[in-house]
């Protein structure tokens, strides 16, 4: 069986991640394609480039149209990354962070090549997902960056990009997947899963986080859609209009 942890998708393609390698999803079926990690556990397609993430290189990318890959500098370091997520106005940014196994956060602006570290405000430094909240309107006075991430022991908020980090009020428990909705801006709705600890929901945009009652307790992976939310535990996919009640 296909292990995969990651799937990113542009207008164009749609690939997918794990131990066991990098895939193009073609009508639904996976096509193997070469790639340069010995342990690669993430990938993010963006505008004119691919990205992956893992062990030995931390952080490589493919431009569009060629063919050999390329390192990227992570600051001197190799961390194994375990995540990767990019600014939703990546194509005029150049924006996005990686999430690292005991290195933290690592931040581009110049789409994958360059990463210095952004760890201001970290607790713990093994990222485990990192999740954008959508742009804020441009003619907002006060346009904040929101992205967070989910550790071993937390969940933190930054509000300006990953340059900064502020912990949620949340248990301790280690965190692998957060989801924020499409319209979190008005109602500041976010979901965190564990695990071994169940489903959270915020509604303060995503500074405090309550246990969801009657939730699965597993949560292997969310996502937000434009109709409400999925979940999937060990055993089956959920969903759920407004994050509180669940339905297989």
């Amino acid at each position: 069986m296909t292990i995969i942890l990651s799937i990113s998708a542009t207008p164009e393609e749609r690939w997918a991640a794990g131990p066991n390698g990098l895939f193009r999803i073609e009508d639904d079926k996976l096509t193997p394609t070469p790639q340069p990690m010995e342990r690669l556990a993430c990938c993010c397609a963006i505008h004119d480039r691919l990205l992956v993430g893992g062990a030995p290189h931390g952080a490589a990318y493919l431009l569009d149209g060629l063919e050999e890959w390329q390192a990227a500098w992570m600051d001197g370091a190799a961390p194994m990354v375990l995540c990767l997520a990019a600014d939703p106005e990546v194509e005029t940014s150049g924006v996005l962070l990686a999430g690292s196994e005991s290195e933290g956060v690592f931040r581009t602006t110049n789409r994958g090549r360059r990463w210095v570290p952004c760890n201001f405000g970290l607790h713990n430094y093994t990222i485990l997902t990192l999740a954008w909240a959508p742009p804020m309107d441009r003619d907002n006075w006060l346009r904040r960056e929101i992205v967070f991430a989910g550790t071993e022991e937390g969940i933190y908020r930054s509000p300006n990009g990953g340059r900064g980090w502020k912990r949620a009020e949340c248990p301790d428990a280690p965190y692998q997947s957060i989801a924020v909705g499409p319209d979190f801006h008005s109602t500041g709705v976010v979901l965190a899963g564990s695990e071994d600890q169940g489903l959270w929901r915020s509604n303060d945009g995503g500074r405090s986080f309550a246990a969801v009652e009657g939730a699965p307790q597993r949560v292997n992976a969310l996502a937000a859609t434009p109709g409400g939310w999925l979940l999937s535990d060990e055993n089956q996919i959920w969903r759920s209009a407004d994050g509180l009640t669940w339905t297989p």
